[in-house]
């Protein structure tokens, strides 16, 4: 057998080419291996913030002092929305603030969509801001414009900011200086908070909806009912 034909000249060209296919598969490996250790990294830093964020928050929960469930804020019109005033109705509460680019946009243009529907005409939206230093009331006013929102069934509505962060710990949410959740809070005709949802989600929003045909068809409290009643026959 000559040279060219002997079993260790024909393992040799594979053996380099197994060579040279490890070689080329180090330069993957190693990127590999940079990718995960950045990703791990990210991970860690994030668990690291969210506890931080989430400490922050307890603090300044307790710091904003307590909640409140009855509230008087200021309308876009200029005229006070107390919440004493909506007893017997349904109505949504929401917070946003009008320069906020992306979440804020979602959450109202899901709220446009309810607000304009027939079947929810008796339903009250209210907006509230967590910016009261720029959304002023003429800032108010252009941003509902700009939804063509009805000024009979969507509210918008300001107040001092640790006033309003208060309002928000009475519904169970939490609120900072252009920091809000993105829920739609439902509250009932007997004053009670029956849903929170996510506003700025397709189906939370066909939830949210469903919610308030329920809420629409329950009967008002009994004082609320005499009290109409009353008023009627004047």
């Amino acid at each position: 057998m000559s040279a060219e034909s002997s079993p260790n000249s024909l393992r040799e060209p594979s053996v380099a080419h197994d060579r040279a296919a490890a070689g080329t598969a180090v330069p993957f490996i190693l990127c590999g291996l940079l990718v995960f250790g950045i990703a791990y990294l990210g991970w860690k830093w994030y668990q690291v913030h969210q506890f931080q964020i989430a400490k922050a928050d307890a603090v300044s929960r307790d710091a904003i002092g307590p909640p409140l469930t009855e509230f008087e804020l200021t309308e876009r019109s200029g005229k006070p929305f107390r919440s004493a005033d909506m007893q017997g109705r349904v109505w949504v509460a929401s917070y946003f603030f009008t320069t906020c680019p992306g979440q804020c946009l979602r959450l109202n243009a899901n709220l446009q969509v309810l607000a304009n529907e027939p079947d929810l005409k008796d339903v009250t939206f209210v907006s509230i801001t967590c910016d009261p230093e720029n959304d002023t009331i003429e800032a108010l006013r252009e941003y509902a414009d700009r939804w063509k929102a009805d000024p009979e069934r969507w509210l918008f509505c300001r107040g001092d900011l640790e006033y309003v962060q208060r309002v928000a710990k009475g519904m169970k949410v939490f609120l900072s200086l252009k920091g809000h959740q993105d829920f739609a809070i439902v509250i009932d005709k007997q004053g009670k908070i029956r849903g929170m949802f996510d506003a700025t989600s397709q189906s939370q929003t066909q939830r949210l909806r469903n919610l308030l045909l329920e809420c629409l068809a329950e009967k008002p409290p009994e004082d609320v009912a005499v009290g109409t009643a009353k008023e009627e026959s004047i």
